[in-house]
């Protein structure tokens, strides 16, 4: 009798293995199975999405379920208790734990509220008005100031406009493809003019704001393209003779109660920029010059009854209008043009143009007001006889102060001839250095001597300080003879666009500089009507 020996067990290892691979082939559907489960999945999907949208279309008021607000005072009762559990919190740690319990009811509510309003737009064409057909659902979701939003809302296409519309977004405000709500576009766009968007970001968070940096950063600019467009909206105003003239007569604020000097200061500075990253090392190689500073144009326009002096007798101007471009002169006398028939150009009695030497803000200002009184600002007239007397007798000796003394006060007592005398004959003694040096002041003062005259302000200036000033004399005490208004502004701009290590592109910072404007300008409004607020920084 022969005895067949049993095959060899396989081991514990092996057998686990068999266990999980059957259990696998278990799990896995059949090729044949695999289309029917795909089909039920998809029409899983559109089966709720079809629910959730009947349910969207279903609201017409926007509250709270009574377990929702039960959940939200639990909620913010046990962050209380947590709170006053620990004495060393203080009241900022209340303010906190508030703020981020009501977050969720107040995203809710703002997520039905956009869907009730959604849900009162008729499916009509923004353009036509008429009926969109072929209507169909889709939802939205987006970032707003309490959290993400998604509401549904209703589309259609228009036969005469040829595109498809979704009339609940112009309703509420949005874009074709805005990533956010209204809010949220202004705080982006406030945030990143004032500051970069790496420290942007935080404030945001601050705030409550849950943004990503490149998130603020794309917001805003594309925030700085509108609002360029607002700008050219606003400058397409002067594109006839009669709209320019509709313009000059109309007021601000009605006719003024008594006649008004315009002042209008100009001043420009630089931007540094860089194109071709990357290449700057192979560019120099080949010879190339790579030019990285370019000009920034700016000018500010107020009335002069809307300059005073605080308590501590400083200058300060109520109102007034800004312009800045980096697209160039002729970009900057468009603006400056405009802004000045807003301020009220065409009902000022006297325009009265303050600025340095520069040749291009003479001829900017002859173009565009060729009837305004020039005038030179003083203290860069006084800077130049400085460089003279530093250049003669060293710059703080007691000798180039005693040189400049009487110069000066001839430039205020309106002898400008004489200081140009003076120079005159100083020239044939010095060193054909010193020659080309004191030719170049010769000039500035030859070329500016007509927009020179400081006497009857001071004069007017010193019969206030006695109490004896006419009428006449109180007006013009209250003249500018410099244009700090001006320098002060463009330092303002520079802290945002001229910090250490910063480079820009011109689509960049024009974007961000209109942004800036808009704001200083008090038309913030216009850019988001739902901030109907008047505050500008002067």
């Amino acid at each position: 009798m022969t005895t067949t020996t049993p095959p060899p067990q396989p081991s514990r290892q092996v057998r686990r293995a068999q266990t999980r691979k059957s259990a696998r082939q278990t799990a896995r559907p059949s090729p044949d199975a695999e289309p029917d489960r795909l089909t039920e999945a998809i029409l899983d999907a559109a089966a709720a999405k079809a629910a959730a949208a009947a349910q969207a279309a279903s609201l017409a008021k926007a509250q709270l379920a009574q377990a929702e607000v039960q959940a939200w005072i639990q909620d913010m009762d046990a962050r209380l208790e947590v709170i006053f559990a620990h004495p060393e919190q203080n009241l900022g740690e209340i303010e906190e734990q508030l703020a981020a319990s009501v977050k969720e009811p107040l995203r809710l509510l703002a997520q039905r509220a956009a869907q009730v309003k959604a849900n009162a737009v008729p499916c009509q064409c923004p353009e036509h008005h008429g009926d969109l057909t072929h209507q169909k659902y889709l939802c939205r979701t987006l970032h707003s100031r309490f959290g993400r939003l998604t509401f549904w809302r209703g589309y259609g296409w228009c036969s005469q406009c040829g595109q498809w519309h979704f009339p609940a977004d112009h309703a509420l405000g949005l874009g074709r493809k805005a990533p956010a709500s209204p809010y949220v576009q202004e705080i982006s766009a406030l945030l990143v003019s004032k500051m970069p968007a790496e420290q942007a970001v935080l404030v945001a968070a601050r705030l409550g704001l849950d943004l990503s940096r490149c998130g603020l950063h794309q917001e805003a600019h594309r925030q700085g393209r509108k609002a360029q467009k607002l700008r050219a909206q606003f400058i397409g105003q002067l594109d006839t003779w009669e709209q320019i003239q509709q313009l000059a007569t109309a007021a601000n604020d009605g006719p003024p109660s008594q006649p008004f000097t315009l002042v209008i200061e100009i001043d420009a500075w630089d931007i540094r920029e860089r194109d071709n990253w990357g290449k700057t090392k192979e560019l120099r190689e080949a010879g190339e010059k790579l030019d990285r500073w370019h000009g920034v144009y700016m000018a500010t326009v107020f009335r002069l009854d809307h300059r005073g002096q605080t308590a501590g007798k400083r200058a300060v101007i109520s109102q007034r209008g800004y312009t800045a471009t980096r697209l160039g002169l002729e970009a900057l006398s468009a603006q400056l043009y405009r802004e000045a028939l807003a301020r009220g150009l065409g009902q000022a009695s006297l325009v009265l143009v303050i600025a340095d030497g520069a040749l291009w803000i003479w001829n900017l200002a002859q173009d565009r007001f060729p009837d305004a009184r020039q005038r030179l600002d003083l203290f860069h007239a006084e800077e130049h006889l400085w460089a003279v007397a530093h250049d003669l007798h060293g710059k703080g000796t007691p000798q180039a102060q005693a040189w400049a003394a009487p110069l000066l006060q001839q430039i205020r007592d309106d002898q400008t001839v004489a200081v140009i005398a003076t120079l005159s004959e100083l020239k044939p003694r010095l060193l054909q250095a010193q020659q080309k040096k004191i030719q170049t002041e010769i000039e500035y003062f030859e070329h500016n001597a007509d927009r020179m005259k400081y006497k009857e302000i001071f004069e007017a200036r010193e019969a206030c300080e006695q109490s004896q000033a006419t009428q006449q004399q109180k007006d013009l005490a209250n003249h500018p003879v410099g244009s700090g208004a001006i320098e002060s502004a463009c330092r303002q701009y520079q802290c945002r666009f001229k910090r250490t290590g910063q480079f820009w592109t011109t689509v960049g910072d024009e974007s961000l500089m209109c942004l800036e404007t808009l704001w200083r300008n008090g038309r913030w409004d216009q850019l988001y009507p739902h901030a109907r607020s008047s505050t500008a920084l002067n």
